[in-house]
């Protein structure tokens, strides 16, 4: 027996509400990385990810409360790849469902950062479409390109893992 998948249905306050819960996630998941990290450089890394993350919470919740409350609801299951529905409907957020027990070495752990700020930039580029203000769009496309920034740098701490020039650390979140 199939069963029939309810539609997406959203307004785009909802979609600032989605982005804001994950600037939350991640700068709590960054937050609590920091407390099993014993690498001075890796540490700083995450503290800037999460001072950067609350920065950008803050920019989506001013968007939200400085625009009209847009009752149109938008059927996204029509435009939404099914990666990006599962986001935004039952499945929650991509840190809800990260086990961080599980995650016992400094490179799982920034593949797992690194997969998460990924799916935040696919969220975001999508999101770019229904931004028509200027202003407003300006301000994704920088937070865009952070996220970009903290792709980059996750990246440099794994082949600096794999150089062995920082070391792999075992620890529990």
């Amino acid at each position: 027996m199939s069963t029939l998948r309810k539609p997406a249905m959203f307004t785009r306050n909802d979609l600032l509400e989605i982005a804001i819960k994950m600037e939350e996630n991640g700068k709590a998941a960054y937050e609590r990385a920091m407390t099993g990290i014993q690498n001075k450089e890796l540490s700083e890394l995450l503290v800037w990810m999460a001072k950067e993350e609350a920065c950008h919470q803050e920019w989506f919740l001013q968007l939200k409360e400085t625009r009209p409350q847009d009752p149109e609801t938008i059927d996204f299951a029509q435009i939404l790849p099914d990666v990006l529905q599962e986001m935004m409907g039952e499945k929650s957020l991509s840190l809800d469902e990260v086990d961080f027990s599980r995650i016992t070495h400094t490179s799982q752990m920034l593949e797992t950062f690194i997969e998460f700020e990924n799916d935040t930039l696919f969220f975001y580029e999508f999101l770019e479409s229904f931004i028509e203000d200027k202003n407003a769009l300006s301000g994704l496309k920088k937070i865009i390109h952070e996220e970009t920034a903290h792709v980059d740098k996750l990246n440099e701490m794994i082949q600096a893992l794999a150089a062995q020039s920082i070391p792999e650390e075992n620890f529990s979140l």
